[in-house]
């Protein structure tokens, strides 16, 4: 088993058998080369005390003599303590060496502070080569020391002789806003024992648990707070003469320097060089708190005392000072902060019956008020946190059982935070009888109205159902009460019926629940959203309501009306069906709809794969197979995404043709294989054939149906006027198109066979090319010796025909017509 504590001694000395420098000298407590290396990271191998010792110190300066602490919580969830001292020269006699003694915490103590281990006695001080070599960890873990206490930071805070309370309200927001990711703050100090009281005076401020999150330092130099931010450290103290040197960025701070007081919601601090701090409740309470040793000793055992009785971790440094306000009248004045704070920052599971449960009750309880308006003021108002649980909850109870609230006009409002996935409290629980039975005395209406109000809230219970079938289903059954309960629901309340039964259908795609002649009503005249309307909809909105009843009843009945199916796709989709694949895979569908189905979630690339091949070309498609490219694994939907989204320049440009288009050709030979009459679309045909005359000029392979699309006029037309734009560009080099070309026209010479297919529209495309080009020798040559280079026939008689079939291309399209490169560039 690991144990707990790890040690290290990290100096400059000579070691038996090696040589000497800096290096570990020992270490305890089975450190691994990880944790070792941090440690190292943290040493400190320059130290610069204001006042050095002197050559040969008596025992009595070595004891009062300069030392560093730093400490910082590491990511493992352990914590590091660096302990430094001065230790004179090295064995070779090079003076500066320091000594650090380095402690590593596996499972930091939550029940006291870092900086209680200033001049802990068990540290390791030695001084000079000799007492160096002889140093030996102890054999166990430094203990805290007995210098920062509760009492001596109250002592240090209201020493008579001393003013220091306005520099403290400025420290306490400056450090506040550090641990909140803000500037660092550098405190300049005019000795390290007052350097340790302000961070221990800081750290008892807040509960131990957070001020095990703050990275200190006792003693650094101007030029060494750099490094020290880099570590994250969050509060660093330096000489007071070091302050005017600090690096920018930070927040310094004199301990003897004037600041310039702000008010919490106003005016920010100033500190004496004017650089702002946020004023925060926890200063503002502190200057109530902080008026006498009497009362301020005792706030430090209650700061204790409250975070005891909490999950001491991400206490927000002010949360245990406002519940100690906030529980003693004496405090009265900082009663407004204390419920901010407590309102704001308390933490959740907080334990029932405890001190704190009762006075976060208290506090809560004014700010929700007696009324559900109230209740409702604080839901929208409140952060993230138990304070907004207990006003959601409060809010949720006190609707249930308000009947002007339950008759307001459309759907009872419901804030952000809802049950859904977790148990509700016990409180919202019981209040659903009382509130369904009062609702069945009013009628099926405020039944509908509590039981929407509740499924929406995220809350499971059989009651609901129950009430839903027996009072609203059974109502509208009944032929004596079905018409007048129709009309008095009207169509708003047709949607909320539908939404309420539909999230008691527990995943059944058919909504069982629900029978088919109140299937019919609810969806009569119930109108499809647009695929603009349907991208946009949200779970429970009337857009998405009308989609889900249009979609259940086309999934039970079958598609029959305007829109059902893409009804019936949509709601296979949001309800998971395994159906929605299949049933999108078997046809065309518009893009626009297959996009508004599926929304923000992931297409499957099977359900894309018809469209892709069989649907025109717009900027719906063009979205659609981008959407399939960026988030499928499926290899043969995204190489016809590819066809349908990938421009000819991009293919070129980003070398596609040479790294995907061997990798896609099987995929695209089985979608033309395997596709049946009429599937392909032809602009899916003329991407593919523009994708086979590039390939054909890099020397790629592509599906041997493209022969036979090339033998269509018009889209070999089109595959021509595609690429075009590249030669144009000088993406592709004109003399390359004519030289692969002609190297297709001497193959079709030496075996008699025609050119034909993807070469034949190749020897379009080159004879377009070829009309700005000059029938001059220097033309002529160049893209001869490239055939003889392609073709690896360098031979004088290779060269010799060559020349004559550039020559001859060259001089046929003297006579030509104007080619379409050219009115390409006479239209620019």
């Amino acid at each position: 088993m690991t144990t707990r504590y790890g040690q290290l001694a990290y100096t400059s000395f000579d070691k038996v058998g090696s040589a000497g420098g800096w290096q570990v000298k020992e270490s305890t407590g089975e450190l691994t080369d990880d944790e070792t290396q941090q440690l190292i990271a943290g040493v400190r191998t320059v130290f610069n005390p204001v006042q050095p010792l002197p050559a040969y110190p008596t025992p009595e300066q070595l004891e009062g003599g300069p030392r560093r602490l730093a400490y910082r919580p590491l990511d493992s969830g352990a914590a590091g303590y660096w302990h430094s001292i001065p230790a004179g020269s090295d064995s070779t006699g090079r003076p500066g060496n320091v000594f650090a003694h380095v402690l590593l915490d596996r499972q930091p103590d939550a029940a006291r502070r870092p900086i209680e281990w200033w001049r802990s006695a068990q540290w390791l001080r030695p001084y000079g080569p000799a007492a160096v070599a002889r140093a030996a960890l102890p054999p166990h873990a430094p203990e805290p020391g007995s210098v920062v206490t509760k009492d001596s930071v109250i002592a240090f805070a209201l020493d008579p002789s001393t003013w220091r309370l306005t520099t403290l309200f400025g420290l306490l927001d400056a450090v506040v806003a550090a641990l909140a990711g803000g500037p660092p703050v550098v405190l300049g100090a005019e000795s390290v024992e007052s350097a340790a009281q302000w961070i221990g005076l800081v750290s008892f401020l807040m509960s131990s648990g957070t001020a095990a999150e703050l990275g200190f330092s006792t003693f650094d130099r101007a030029d060494q707070v750099a490094l020290a931010l880099q570590s994250g450290q969050h509060l660093t103290a330096v000489p007071l003469g070091d302050l005017g040197a600090v690096p920018a960025g930070v927040v310094g701070i004199g301990e003897t320097d004037l600041i310039s007081l702000g008010e919490l919601g106003g005016e920010p601090h100033r500190t004496s060089s004017g650089q702002p701090i946020e004023v925060t409740a926890w200063s503002a309470m502190a200057q109530v708190v902080l008026l006498d040793p009497e009362s301020a000793r005792p706030l430090l055992d209650d700061i204790d005392r409250f975070a005891a009785e909490v999950s001491d971790a991400g206490l927000h440094p002010a949360w245990p000072m406002a519940m100690a306000v906030a529980a003693n009248a004496e405090f009265a004045d900082a009663i407004d902060e204390a419920h901010e704070v407590i309102t704001t920052f308390s933490p959740p599971g907080v334990p029932a019956g405890s001190v704190a449960a009762q006075v976060i009750a208290g506090v809560l309880s004014d700010v929700v008020g007696t009324s559900t308006a109230e209740a409702w003021r604080a839901v929208q108002s409140l952060p993230n946190g138990a304070a907004a649980d207990y006003a959601d909850v409060s809010y949720l109870c006190r609707a249930l059982a308000d009947d002007a609230w339950l008759t307001q006009a459309g759907p009872v409002p419901l804030g952000p935070r809802t049950f859904h996935r977790v148990t509700p409290p016990e409180e919202v629980r019981s209040a659903i009888g009382p509130a369904l039975q009062r609702a069945r005395e009013a009628g099926p209406e405020r039944v509908l109205k509590v039981v929407d109000l509740l499924l929406r809230a995220g809350v499971q219970d059989d009651r609901l159902v129950a009430s839903l079938r027996t009072e609203v289903v059974a109502a509208l059954d009944d032929p004596a009460r079905a018409a007048e309960l129709s009309r008095r629901l009207g169509a708003e309340g047709k949607l909320t019926l539908a939404a309420a039964l539909l999230r008691t259908s527990a995943g059944d795609v058919a909504a069982g629940v629900i029978g088919d002649g109140l299937l019919d009503w609810l969806a009569e005249g119930v109108e499809m959203p647009t695929a603009a309307e349907l991208s946009q909809a949200r779970p429970w909105d009337s857009g998405w309501t009308r989609a889900a009843v249009r979609g259940v009843r086309a999934v039970r009945r079958g598609p029959y009306a305007p829109g059902d199916r893409v009804a019936e796709l949509w709601w296979l989709g949001v309800s998971g069906s395994p159906r929605f694949v299949q049933i999108a895979g078997d046809s065309v569908w518009d893009p626009a709809d297959l996009l508004a189905v599926v929304g923000d979630g992931a297409l499957p690339g099977a359900a894309a794969f018809r469209t892709l091949l069989g649907a025109p070309d717009s900027p719906d498609l063009d979205r659609l197979a981008a959407k399939v490219i960026d988030g499928n694994d499926d290899s043969a939907a995204v190489a016809q995404a590819a066809v349908r989204h990938i421009t000819p320049q991009q293919w070129m440009q980003q070398r596609y043709v040479d790294t995907h288009q061997r990798a896609y050709l099987p995929f695209w030979e089985q979608a033309l294989a395997t596709a049946r009459p009429g599937d392909v679309h032809r602009d899916f045909s003329a991407g593919l054939l523009t994708l086979a005359v590039l390939g054909t000029i890099a020397g790629q392979p592509f599906p041997e149906a493209c022969h036979s699309l090339a033998a269509d006029p018009e889209l070999a037309v089109e595959a021509v006027r595609r690429v075009l734009p590249l030669v144009d560009g000088y993406e592709i080099s004109p003399q390359v198109v004519l030289a692969v070309s002609l190297l297709h026209t001497v193959t079709a010479e030496d075996t008699e066979i025609p050119v034909s297919g993807v070469e034949a529209v190749l020897a379009q495309l080159a004879e377009q090319v070829a009309a700005p080009l000059q029938n001059d020798d220097h033309e002529v040559e160049g893209i001869a010796t490239l055939m003889a280079q392609m073709s690896g026939d360098m031979s004088d008689g290779a060269l010799r025909r060559y020349r004559k079939m550039v020559s001859r291309l060259l001089t046929r399209r003297a006579d030509a017509q104007p080619s379409l490169a050219a009115r390409l560039r006479g239209s620019r």
